[in-house]
Formats: C-alpha cells, sequence, structure tokens
C-alpha cells in the first residue's frame, strides 16, 4: 500500500503557505492545546452489548474490537457507520464509535464550526436557490488536491481526538478527516469508505485502503493519480438487516405489485434539515391522494423539531389522518404490525416520526425502509439503499452522480428538481406497474451480485488487515 503523503501527489509552496496559513486560523480562533493528550474511555449503548462510544474519560483503555470513525455532519456519514457497526455486531464483534463532536474538546469544536457551516449553507442554498445553490454546488464538487493536503494538514492538528486509542486496532473511517486523523496517530490499519459517487481529492484518506461505492468512481480515481493499491470496489454502504433482506423484501413488494395494493411512500428528511419549502409543496400536491387513502406516506422528521412542528399543524389544518411516533417501542410495534406482507388496515393515511434521540431520528429510516414500497429522497447516501426511488431535488451539486449511479442499476428515476416532476414520478410508479416491477426486479439482481454488501466488504476487509 502507497504510505505517501497525499498519495505522493505533487503539491505547490506557494499553496502550501496559504492552506498554513488558513489552518492557523482555526488554531488560533480555537486555541487547542496540542501537546495534551485528552483521556479517552468507551462507555456502552443502550442499542447493543457490542456497541460503546468513545467519550472523554479516565475509564479503561481502548485496547481490543474495531474502532469505527464518522462525525454529525448531518445523518449521511452516521448512517456509513451504521451500516458498518450492524453488520459488526452480528458478527458479535465488538465496536467503538468515534463520533468526533462527542469528544468534548477545542479540537472538536472545529470539526462542529465547518459543520454549523455548511448545514447552513445546505438549507439557505435549497430554500433560496439561485446564485447560492450554484455557489455551494461550487464548492461541493471541486474537491481539488489542495482542499486533501489543508485536511490532514488540519487532522495532524487534531490527534488529541484519537491519541488515547491504541493504534493497533482496525480503524474503519466513514468521514476523510477521521480515517487522516488515524493516520496522523499512526494507526496502521485503516479502511476508508468514500461517500457519494463523484470523486473528489479530499473525499479520501493517504496511507489507508479507500473503499468506492461503484466502478466508474474507481476508474475515474485512478484517471486522478490515486495509486491502485489504495482503491477498491467495495459495493454500496447499506446497513446489515436491508442488506440481508433486500430480496425477500423485493419480492414482497412485487406480491404487493401484482396484487394492487396502494403504495407506500416513505419522506426522511435529511439531516441538514434542508428542502422544507420543495417538502411542504410536495405534501399539498399529494393531499388528495392522502386523504382519499390512494396512498399511505411514512414522513421521518428526524431530529428536526421545528420541521416536525410545521408538518404536524400541515396535516391537521389539511384534515389528513395522522399518527404520530416518537419512541423505540412504538416504532418497533408499527414495524412489526405493518409488514409489507400485511394490507393497510392498520395504517393512519400519514405516519408522522420524530425523535429527540440523533441515533433513533437517522437509524428509523432504515427501519422505515424495509415496510416502504418507495423511497422519496434526495439523492443521499441513501440513493444507495435497495428500494424503488424517486430522487427529488438535491443540495450540492456531488450529489447528482448518486442519481446516475442508482438509474445504472434500474431502481431510481431521474432527480425530479420541480415538485410538479416528482408528482409526475409519484403517479407514474403508483399507476405503472411494469415499471415498479422492473426496478423490483434490478434490485433482486443487484443484490444477487453482492452489490449493497460494501459495508460487509469494508468490515471483513479491516478484520482481515495484518
Amino acid at each position: 500500500m502507497n504510505k505517501e503523503e497525499l498519495f505522493g501527489l505533487p503539491s505547490n509552496l506557494l499553496i502550501n503557505s496559504s492552506l498554513l496559513l488558513l489552518k492557523q486560523g482555526l488554531l488560533v480562533k480555537h486555541r487547542p492545546d496540542l501537546s495534551a493528550t485528552i483521556p479517552l474511555t468507551s462507555t456502552s449503548t443502550k442499542y447493543s452489548k457490542y456497541l460503546k462510544l468513545i467519550k472523554n474519560g479516565e475509564g479503561p483503555k481502548i485496547n481490543s474490537g474495531i474502532v469505527v470513525g464518522t462525525v454529525r455532519m448531518g445523518y449521511g456519514h452516521h448512517r456509513m457507520a451504521y451500516s458498518v457497526y450492524s453488520h459488526a455486531i452480528d458478527k458479535k464483534k465488538e465496536v467503538h464509535l468515534h463520533d468526533l463532536v462527542e469528544i468534548e474538546s477545542k479540537e472538536a469544536n472545529i470539526v462542529k464550526e465547518v459543520d454549523g457551516v455548511y448545514s447552513s449553507l445546505s438549507r439557505y442554498a435549497s430554500e433560496l436557490g439561485g446564485g447560492l445553490e450554484w455557489a455551494l454546488g461550487l464548492v461541493t464538487s471541486q474537491g481539488n488536491v489542495y482542499s486533501l493536503q489543508f485536511s490532514t494538514m488540519l487532522a495532524n492538528d487534531l490527534k488529541n481526538l484519537l491519541k488515547d486509542v491504541s493504534f493497533h486496532l482496525p480503524y474503519i473511517s466513514t468521514y476523510p478527516i477521521n480515517g487522516q486523523i488515524a493516520a496522523s496517530c499512526g494507526f496502521e490499519k485503516i479502511v476508508h469508505l468514500v461517500p457519494d459517487n463523484l470523486p473528489q481529492y479530499f473525499l479520501l484518506v493517504p496511507k489507508a485502503m479507500n473503499l468506492v461505492q461503484s466502478p466508474s468512481s474507481y476508474m475515474k480515481f485512478i484517471d486522478m493519480g490515486i495509486p491502485k493499491e489504495n482503491l477498491a470496489v467495495a459495493g454500496h454502504w447499506v446497513s446489515f438487516d436491508v442488506a440481508t433482506n433486500s430480496i425477500k423484501d423485493s419480492e414482497k413488494r412485487i406480491k404487493r405489485i401484482q396484487k394492487r395494493c396502494p403504495k407506500r411512500l416513505l419522506l426522511p428528511i435529511g439531516g441538514a434539515g434542508a428542502q422544507k419549502k420543495y417538502i411542504l409543496e410536495l405534501l399539498k400536491n399529494l393531499g388528495n391522494k392522502l386523504r382519499d387513502k390512494e396512498l399511505y406516506l411514512f414522513l421521518n422528521a428526524g431530529n428536526h423539531k421545528g420541521f416536525f412542528d410545521t408538518l404536524k399543524d400541515f396535516f391537521e389544518k389539511s384534515n389528513i389522518e395522522t399518527e404520530i411516533i416518537s419512541d423505540t417501542d412504538s416504532l418497533f410495534q408499527f414495524c412489526k404490525k405493518n409488514d409489507l406482507s400485511e394490507n393497510e388496515k392498520n395504517l393512519k393515511p400519514v405516519t408522522l416520526f420524530y425523535f429527540e434521540n440523533y441515533f433513533e431520528a437517522f437509524s428509523t429510516t432504515d427501519k422505515l425502509i424495509r415496510i416502504s414500497d418507495i423511497l422519496i429522497t434526495k439523492p443521499s447516501e441513501l440513493a444507495f439503499y435497495p428500494i424503488p426511488k424517486i430522487f427529488i431535488r438535491r443540495v450540492g451539486e456531488h450529489e447528482a452522480q448518486s442519481v446516475f449511479r442508482s438509474i445504472e442499476l434500474g431502481e431510481g428515476t431521474t432527480e425530479c428538481r420541480e415538485v410538479s416532476h416528482s408528482m409526475d414520478m409519484i403517479n407514474l410508479l403508483c399507476e405503472e406497474k411494469n415499471l415498479s416491477l422492473r426496478m423490483n426486479e434490478c434490485i433482486i439482481r443487484n443484490s444477487q451480485n453482492q452489490i449493497y454488501n460494501g459495508a460487509k466488504f469494508a468490515l471483513d476487509m479491516a478484520l482481515s488487515m495484518k
């Protein structure tokens, strides 16, 4: 494996100086103590006896198991981490989740600042469109080698977020700076999951094995000068239950199509809480179909309290019967009694989900996928999940390539930039039997070809590294 800084790609002395100044500005603002070591331990979670969370503390040191690195930036990177550790839990492997912003420190505040800026820009760009959307698209799709250089330089000064963990453990990163910090700390077994389907330098981790989700992404990275020994095609990052049941669930969807069951649409709100205007307009257009029970809607508001209140008020004023679920026990019971093999006798036209807890907010979507016919989503990491998909307006230009990947596999629509286009696609998939059938048949074929097993591939690779 290539162990050079920046994979041996050339850098520029003048740009190096500029990047150092930019990095120094962040350090001066937050003033982390680079000479100190933040004591870290891992604490139990209520989700599994095998899953632990790395936090500040003087407790037992982390010397066994595997480490899965992520950061609370939207839901996408945590969803990728979940895809990996759900497979690890199935293997009864001890997992330590390394969420950078869970560690109380000045270093974590630097990461939070970057996340805050991105989330705010995403919301404003999706609501206002125009020049701001264009500018955000430019920023999120122009990740040149200097953006990677800046990221690795910053990671070297954030080592305290990981330095107290044994570097002999396998480290699986789902956000670039996690893997870059691990490399700076001397971790020798690093597997990095590359998000999206648009190759950009800053999405990579030098000195690590970088796994991508598609052959086209792999070939473009090779053309960009990334060494072959640092790259591999793994498949899509999909959680254990969804991946292992993808064929069985698709077969159930096919039976529902043949019996002309009304479609169950799943619409999750993204982690940044963007697209409020678009979603409310879409719901207005769906109003009559929901009232007449021509279709059913599962709407996951995540942990966005303000958006949840807006949605709840909207359905009350629209006289659309709604069930609200906001605790884990109710969610499990709901999924159990509304399996895809069941009819809709237990369902209200709309089921609205909201959770204060971050984990439950994003992981609920994975559970609802297994009882839904169609997923309506922006082209986020959900674009790679095994369920027929209608893509609504993207947030950031980098998401466009994820749509192309789904179309290539035959299990998603084109991107619907306007609500009228989304309605056309909803009507088409609800009324045109053959199109829905073909999408599910493609998912079955893709599942047989192991396309949705990328997370399992990544875990197996990390565990086998010497």
